[in-house]
């Protein structure tokens, strides 16, 4: 078997639309992609086209790596190896070039979150990458227990509040500031703010299922004021919260008001060491 890594750079946005649904086929839960899903998709992640890869064999696309990166920091938002060509060792292949290549590009840091029962930890395991904690996608309709103030934060309020969470629970890459604040700007997201320190960010839905793309509070009781902010205001509304550290407070308010748990996930981190390079004069290694 022949095959090449090249940067997803190479490739067109329908190209790699179609990569990505071929890399997803048969996952455990739905991963399909429209051209506008997958714009959106590589957008909030903040994904590096030119970083992220691309396995050709035999002549054919058949696996992408796609990653975000923020500074010194990477974020795998997307592993794949379309069904046929599975079980070849190419999805290792793929791994290893994409972690030497982040490497020489100057990241320290990947992060990425695997759902619990995926065979691919162990793929990233060997890989260099160890397990930090659990997450979890959680889902549940609240009732109001007492009448909540709400508020709509403005942008500064906001990454004040959500600046405090985070040093209290942090949060996952698709949850960070960079994303709430595009998902503001681009997917008319709303923010909902309590008088205690909590806030969510709404996204909008023609769904029963509503979507928080992220939510958080200083403890417990501000937890429950901001799930009965959510339940004022879209009564009856079913919720889904993605990728809650397991033993937050808004984790413990969640479950204690009856969520349900839809996914468990793994968070994983590699620690990269730099790379040498070579000055175009000398053989002996020079640090970038």
């Amino acid at each position: 078997m022949n095959f090449d890594i090249v940067p997803a750079a190479n490739f067109g946005i329908d190209e790699l639309t179609a990569l990505w649904n071929r890399s997803y086929e048969d996952y455990f839960v739905p991963i399909a992609f429209d051209r506008a899903m997958f714009e959106r998709h590589v957008r909030r992640a903040q994904a590096d086209l030119g970083l992220s890869r691309v396995i050709v064999a035999d002549g054919e696309a058949c696996g992408l790596s796609l990653v975000g990166r923020r500074g010194p920091r990477a974020y795998l938002a997307g592993f794949g190896i379309a069904s046929a060509q599975r079980r070849r060792g190419l999805a290792k292949q793929l791994i290893d070039a994409q972690l030497r290549d982040l490497s020489a590009a100057g990241i320290a840091q990947v992060q990425l979150e695997v759902i619990e029962q995926n065979p691919a930890r162990q793929l990233y395991r060997q890989a260099g990458f160890v397990e930090t904690r659990t997450l979890e996608v959680l889902e549940g309709s609240f009732e109001p227990r007492v009448d909540a103030a709400s508020t709509a934060p403005d942008t500064d309020a906001l990454a004040a509040l959500h600046a405090a969470c985070t040093a209290l629970s942090r949060p996952t890459w698709r949850r960070e500031w960079p994303t709430v604040q595009g998902a503001l700007v681009h997917d008319g997201a709303v923010a909902l703010g309590t008088a205690t320190g909590g806030y969510a960010i709404l996204l909008p839905t023609t769904l029963p299922l509503n979507t928080l793309l992220d939510a958080a509070a200083p403890d417990e009781a501000s937890a429950h004021a901001l799930l009965d902010a959510l339940a004022q205001a879209r009564p009856g509304a079913r919720w889904r919260l993605v990728d809650e550290p397991e033993g937050s407070p808004l984790h413990r308010a969640l479950t204690a008001r009856g969520a349900t748990l839809v996914i468990r996930q793994i968070e994983m981190t590699a620690t990269l060491q730099p790379q040498p390079t070579f000055s175009s004069d000398s053989s002996r290694p020079v640090r970038s």
